[in-house]
């Protein structure tokens, strides 16, 4: 049934690190490249399943305290993703919108960012957004210290509601997720979008996010459906 199809999928992408380990690479980084083809592939299935709206975790504000070495490389990835897959995410039809605070981001990455953003605008098949350097409790706290000014230079009445402050959120103008994957075996968010995810349901897997497959995200969308049909929604 239609109301029963997923609308907003959350992805928390965990396991790269030990899948490399697991692996035997001198690098985990090895573990995070290939944690970025499962990612496309994971654009693929989604327009495949008919999801219209993808949120993946890929950077959250606590990963700045990895060593910097490994920081430096993951953002070099980034980097080339950017660079070198945007023309297959417009020929995917893939709408790419980066989420989060950008303000220890150098120069470079967000001018990437922007480019990326920019030449995906039209697509409307998927609309992917990437979390990055995100934390949500510092999105909360943004978005009320942003309300905060609004009222004080008279640009928004005090009386806040739900759907206010919605509109002070990264996702402002995107649904509240539906479900929330996450891989590699632990069991809670993470500080993944705590508000938009309020109501969501969450599906848990010990596979590693390297080894994730369309068949996994099959079994979630199928968990989905049967939690929602026996609530009788």
């Amino acid at each position: 049934m239609a109301e029963h199809k997923v609308r907003h999928l959350g992805v928390i992408m965990d396991g790269n690190r030990r899948w490399a380990r697991q692996h035997m690479f001198a690098s985990v980084m090895r573990g995070h490249e290939k944690g970025v083809d499962t990612f496309i592939d994971l654009c693929e299935w989604c327009e495949n399943a008919g999801i219209p709206y993808l949120t993946v975790y890929a950077f959250s504000t606590e990963n700045w305290k990895r060593s910097q070495e490994e920081v430096s490389d993951l953002f070099k990835l980034m980097r080339r993703f950017f660079t070198n897959e945007i023309g297959r995410c417009i020929r995917m039809g893939v709408k790419v919108r980066c989420l989060g605070n950008f303000e220890r981001l150098s120069e470079e990455d967000r001018q990437v960012i922007h480019d990326a953003e920019e030449a995906t605008k039209d697509c409307g098949k998927l609309s992917l957004q990437i979390a990055l350097s995100y934390g949500g409790r510092d999105e909360i706290i943004r978005a009320a210290a942003a309300f905060a000014r609004d009222v004080r230079d008279g640009r928004a009445e005090a009386d806040l509601t739900e759907e206010v402050f919605g509109q002070y959120l990264y996702t402002a103008g995107i649904p509240d997720m539906d479900l929330v994957i996450r891989t590699g075996g632990d069991r809670r968010l993470s500080n993944f979008f705590p508000w938009q995810t309020t109501y969501a349901d969450l599906y848990f897997t010990d596979v590693l996010w390297p080894d994730f497959s369309e068949e996994l995200l099959r079994d979630a969308l199928d968990y989905y459906r049967s939690v929602r049909i026996n609530k009788g929604k």
